[in-house]
């Protein structure tokens, strides 16, 4: 499939990176069944039809708050800690595909759960950034390495205002130009009225996100 949205876990990469991290979580003593990736298959855009239906029920976001509260506290008791010593040593390592970026989505993981993350590893993340590949607009599927803009943004603006036990949704609108949602600046993004994938704090919606611009239908079979 490749790519289906501009922003983290909208990638087959990023949900396999997750998958992976969460198979590690397990090895180190996390619950099989309470695992980090269940915070994120909601962008799935593969999942099945039924499991898309039950994401919009009341009864998932209760689950979905309680599984969050479980997770941050397997994270917390050292787990957290000890992906984040598992995952830096492949940062170097030539022969890992994509090491530093899989740091990243670490990070991700953590903020999403509101988990515990040092000042040190903070600081480490905002330093990863600048050496992962981004892409702006359209890229090959094969090409199509690391963060595209939306996505960079939207990490960053999470790290900025990261608070312990404050849970970072990626699926709620996040500015494609500075990544802020709704708790950062006290408002909602402005949507995209065509495509109701972008968003924007600022300037004119369809002017400012057109190279992200595409409806569903533009991107079931290519990459965005």
């Amino acid at each position: 499939m490749g790519r289906w949205g501009h922003r983290l876990f909208e990638a087959d990469a990023d949900l396999d990176f997750a998958c992976e991290i969460s198979g590690d979580f397990v090895m180190m003593g996390g619950a099989e069944d309470l695992v980090p990736s269940n915070l994120i298959h909601q962008t799935d855009m593969l999942a099945p039809l039924e499991a898309k239906d039950y994401y919009k029920t009341k009864e998932d976001r209760l689950k979905l708050d309680n599984d969050i509260v479980s997770i941050r506290n397997q994270l917390d008791s050292g787990v957290g800690d000890k992906l984040f010593d598992k995952y830096r040593v492949k940062e170097n390592n030539l022969d890992e595909f994509e090491g530093q970026y899989q740091v990243i989505i670490v990070g991700a993981l953590m903020m999403r759960a509101g988990a515990n993350i040092s000042k040190e590893q903070l600081q480490h993340l905002r330093d990863l950034v600048p050496k992962i590949d981004c892409q702006y607009g359209y890229a090959l599927p094969f090409g199509d390495l690391g963060l595209r803009d939306p996505g960079k943004a939207q990490f960053l603006a999470a790290l900025d205002n990261y608070q312990p036990r404050a849970p970072r949704d990626y699926l709620e609108p996040s500015c494609f130009h500075c990544g802020k949602v709704r708790a950062d600046i006290g408002k909602a993004p402005k949507g995209c009225g065509r495509c109701e994938r972008a968003w924007t704090v600022r300037g004119l919606i369809g002017r400012s996100t057109r190279p992200q611009c595409k409806l569903l239908n533009e991107v079931s079979f290519l990459n965005v």
